[in-house]
């Protein structure tokens, strides 16, 4: 004969006691069961398992819970919240495998009878994914599909948690040659971008810790190689050329790495992206790649489109420098350059790289003058230029030091600027492009 602990009489007693706490409202109030009978038990059995929940004592809570769970599971979200803790703790304990996948499989129901009666079902499901893989991790594949199904109900709102053990259940699939690696790269584009809402939304350690993991997860894989993306994307591309949903995620696959940039898969899409929500950054990137791709008219196209869209001060500064560079050293055009980098220094006159790429421009040109004296003073504005630099950047001082150095031995000599009619410390005007007044000087 089973007899009862003192403790145990005593938590029936309590319990017992409240259930008749709950006055006579419950018998009429249908949650609670189908009939008055069934009510009264209900109510009972509820305040036996809240009693024993209330002291840890799971084990003596699951009979009365159970109870609670098969004849009014309406009752409460707290048999599902509380449920979960007593049925976990039983899962643990039974040694069993038969019993334990009955429990389990106890657990399931439990989350699916939750669904019905209290809805929220992408967010049930997603902790039921989780629980499934916890406690019976070669149940992968269903686990799976239970981690799909959440994920594609709650999107970008989907817990971290959530995302994390999805894109665990990712790599288990691939490992066990269920998904093919076209799926994991389509799988790991969708988990990121919802991963990074919620870093955005809960920017603690732990949420980034978990975004981390998944990009680790899906980095150890090895299906991220630059091929495999161009491989599998590429014919999706040229199907739907205008879907800015597909080249956002071709963008974010490939742009992190510097051997996938340079495919023009990625500047197909970069341009996409850019037709349909234009930015300055963007027409940048789009300005750099052009580059690499060895198309300077169309880089300098898109540098003016992000000079155009862009009013920081700072960023158009620099947009003017590195155009003025490309118009000079790919465009071969000095005038509009030189142009370009007055532009850079009317926003930002503290450039200092911005004066040395106006002197190296200046001491390359080689046919600006009559004769060789004229030709040797493009050097005196060259290193007029050097001078300035490291006078509004002083960190510059020792390259501009070397270069001033260098280029002080191409000055004209004392005779040569005597023979000319001059002396040093004369103004002397250089004519063609450079059009700069300078100071005469001698090579020393």
């Amino acid at each position: 004969m089973k007899t009862i602990s003192r403790k145990g009489f005593l938590t029936v007693i309590i319990a017992i006691a409240s259930a008749s706490a709950f006055g006579q409202a419950y018998l009429e109030d249908p949650k609670y069961g189908a009939d008055v009978e069934t009510r009264k038990e209900c109510a009972e059995k509820t305040s036996m398992y809240q009693e024993y929940y209330r002291q840890n004592n799971f084990k003596d809570a699951y009979a009365p819970w159970q109870v609670v769970f098969n004849i009014c599971p309406m009752q409460s979200l707290n048999i599902y919240i509380r449920g979960s803790k007593v049925l976990k703790y039983k899962i643990e304990e039974t040694a069993d495998p038969n019993r334990k996948k009955i429990l389990i499989d106890s657990l399931m129901l439990m989350h699916d009878r939750r669904i019905e009666h209290f809805n929220k079902k992408g967010n049930v499901l997603g902790t039921k994914a989780q629980d499934l893989y916890t406690l019976a991790p070669e149940r992968y594949e269903e686990a799976f599909k239970i981690a799909e199904e959440a994920v594609n109900i709650t999107q970008n709102q989907t817990e971290i948690s959530v995302l994390f053990t999805y894109m665990t259940l990712t790599r288990v699939m691939y490992e066990n040659k269920k998904i093919e690696a076209d799926k994991v790269i389509e799988l790991y584009s969708t988990i990121s971008d919802f991963a990074d809402v919620q870093v955005a939304k809960k920017p603690e350690d732990n949420v980034k810790q978990a975004k981390d993991g998944i990009d680790a997860i899906f980095t150890q894989m090895g299906v991220a190689k630059c091929e495999n993306i161009v491989a599998i994307f590429t014919p999706k591309f040229n199907a739907n050329p205008n879907d800015v949903n597909l080249s956002k995620k071709i963008k974010a696959l490939m742009g992190s790495s510097k051997e996938c940039s340079k495919e023009p898969l990625f500047l197909k899409a970069n341009l996409v992206v850019y037709k349909a929500e234009p930015s300055s950054d963007l027409a940048y990137d789009i300005a750099h790649l052009y580059i690499d791709a060895k198309q300077p008219k169309d880089a300098e196209l898109y540098y003016n489109e992000a000079i155009n869209s862009e009013s920081d001060v700072n960023k158009r500064a620099n947009y003017f420098y590195e155009l003025a560079s490309l118009t000079f050293t790919e465009l071969k055009n000095p005038t509009q350059a030189k142009a370009m980098a007055n532009k850079a220094l009317e926003e930002n006159p503290n450039l200092g790289r911005v004066y040395k790429l106006i002197g190296d421009m200046y001491a390359s040109e080689r046919n600006c003058g009559n004769d060789d004296f004229e030709k040797k003073a493009v050097f005196w504005a060259a290193v007029d230029k050097y001078a300035k630099a490291k006078q509004v950047e002083p960190e510059l001082e020792e390259s501009m030091n070397s270069l001033i150095s260098t280029y002080s031995q191409y000055f004209p000599t004392k005779e040569d600027i005597f023979f000319h009619d001059l002396k040093v410390g004369d103004t002397f005007s250089i004519g063609c492009w450079i059009n700069e007044r300078t100071v005469v000087r001698e090579r020393k």
